[in-house]
């Protein structure tokens, strides 16, 4: 009984302690930009700049070179029964066009959206809409990144 409950507890650790979880194929998350140029909004276009350069690796085989036509346009969503807007929507457009090691160029638009309530303070309207505005440009760039790594897998 004893010798079982040995074995028992072995192979139970044995289990435990291999039961670990690694990537197989990382290799598509290295990149990286040898430019970077984005036109439009020159404060919008420095955050997306630095959100994409940070998953640049310097190291890495595959670069890319990459042009972004940036653009942001904000329109009222809902109106009051006095005509006063209560929410606007920001939409935010990326036009982008990467070209690889080989020349090969590849279009592709993005479209980011989000929607912010109007305050009674202007100051929390104008947190709100930067907020939007923030959240608009981190999953374009989300996006972006996600493109480029597909591209990488094939």
């Amino acid at each position: 009984m004893r010798k079982i409950k040995i074995s028992l507890y072995i192979i139970i650790i044995i289990s435990l302690s291999s039961c670990g979880y690694s990537r197989l194929n990382d290799q598509s998350n290295e990149f990286k930009f040898n430019s970077i140029e984005i036109n439009g909004d020159k404060r919008l276009s420095y955050i997306l700049k630095n959100n994409l350069n940070l998953l640049s690796k310097p190291e890495s085989k595959k670069s890319y070179d990459l042009l972004i036509n940036l653009s942001s346009s904000k329109t009222s969503k809902i109106k009051d029964t006095a005509g006063k807007t209560t929410r606007f929507s920001v939409f935010l457009n990326a036009d982008l066009k990467l070209t690889d090691n080989n020349k090969a160029i590849k279009n592709r638009s993005f479209t980011a959206s989000n929607d912010y309530s109007v305050s009674n303070n202007h100051s929390d309207t104008i947190r709100n809409e930067k907020n939007s505005i923030q959240n608009n440009i981190d999953s374009l760039s989300e996006e972006i990144t996600k493109y480029i790594q597909l591209i990488n897998l094939n």
